[in-house]
């Protein structure tokens, strides 16, 4: 856990508590938080433990990642007790699991392309994918080239994302990777009515943890 900014999707900016739960069976092959994939990773608590924590955080808006969060047992219960604060919640996903019935406030997927290395079947499930549209979610990617796009449309019309829903986001674990990408990522956004995300992590603190 820890305290900072949100650097992506449309709530960038916005100072937040991240809770990080450990484990994640998709394995991108540029994850940024590898260590989050075993699920005995990480440091036990209790739930009462965690919730005192993000209170002490002092900011009303609280990202729950991974890891996947959609597979640890602890997403319910932590979400149903983050409201009980009187919290704002969104919940970092993969998009490859059904979502649970809790009460989220935004739903950020960031959907794998072929690029990650996970095999299509893995990273992309119709029916998780078709309820995260109808809950209004919002769908990251993240491109480095024109055929990453290309790639991004075929998965719009494959499973009918509103374009208002899609952001794109540059590729790269360092800053000089994303500023060189930025140009031509927003211009990609401008030409088929995406929206544009920065990393904004990355630009300030490059690919350190807990920030």
């Amino acid at each position: 856990m820890f305290a900072s900014i949100q650097g992506e999707g449309p709530s960038a900016g916005t100072p937040s508590v991240f809770v990080r739960l450990q484990g994640c069976a998709v394995g991108c092959a540029w994850c940024d938080t590898k260590y989050s994939w075993n699920a005995a990773g990480g440091r036990a608590t209790t739930l009462d433990a965690l919730l005192a924590e993000v209170k002490a955080g002092a900011a009303s808006n609280v990202v729950v990642t991974g890891g996947e969060p959609l597979e640890h047992p602890a997403l319910g219960p932590l979400v149903a007790g983050l409201k009980g604060l009187g919290l704002r919640v969104e919940v970092e996903t993969a998009g490859t699991e059904l979502p649970p019935p809790v009460a989220v406030d935004q739903w950020n997927v960031s959907l794998k392309l072929a690029h990650s290395g996970v095999p299509e079947a893995r990273r992309l499930r119709p029916a998780a994918i078709a309820r995260f549209r109808d809950l209004g979610a919002w769908f990251k990617f993240v491109v480095g080239a024109e055929q990453d796009v290309d790639e991004v449309l075929l998965i719009q019309a494959r499973y009918g994302l509103p374009s208002a829903r899609v952001l794109l986001m540059p590729l790269g674990m360092r800053r000089e990777e994303q500023e060189a990408l930025m140009p031509a990522v927003v211009e990609w956004c401008r030409r088929h009515g995406f929206r544009f995300s920065p990393r904004l992590h990355i630009l300030l603190w490059g690919p350190r943890r807990g920030v």
